[in-house]
């Protein structure tokens, strides 16, 4: 991790104190960011709906191991997620999943 990467992984911690969601993965709660995976709405009887998609940020440091993989499941609110996309730089601090509701 370089340094640009470290502090961006420090501020992280700092945020996920004043603003995280808490998830629960693998039976044990995390603090993560989650946010709504750009504009996503399907055409469905009776108008338009949300795709249910979300991204959630999480630090490296705080994963289990071994980390998550494709369709693993992250509960949010309860509600059942799994992962369809995993994005990390090489050697960053902070990992994205984009999750669907199923």
């Amino acid at each position: 991790m370089n340094s640009l990467q470290a502090a961006a992984a420090e501020a992280f911690v700092e945020i996920l104190r004043d603003a995280g969601v808490p998830v629960t993965i693998g039976g044990k709660d995390y603090q993560a960011m989650v946010s709504p995976s750009g504009l996503a709405v399907d055409l469905e009887e009776g108008g338009f709906t949300q795709d249910g998609a979300l991204t959630v940020r999480l630090l490296v440091a705080h994963l289990p191991i071994p980390q998550l993989a494709h369709n693993d499941v992250i509960l949010i609110g309860g509600d059942r997620y799994k992962i369809d996309e995993i994005n990390r730089k090489p050697g960053a601090g902070i990992i994205e999943y984009r999750v669907a509701r199923r």
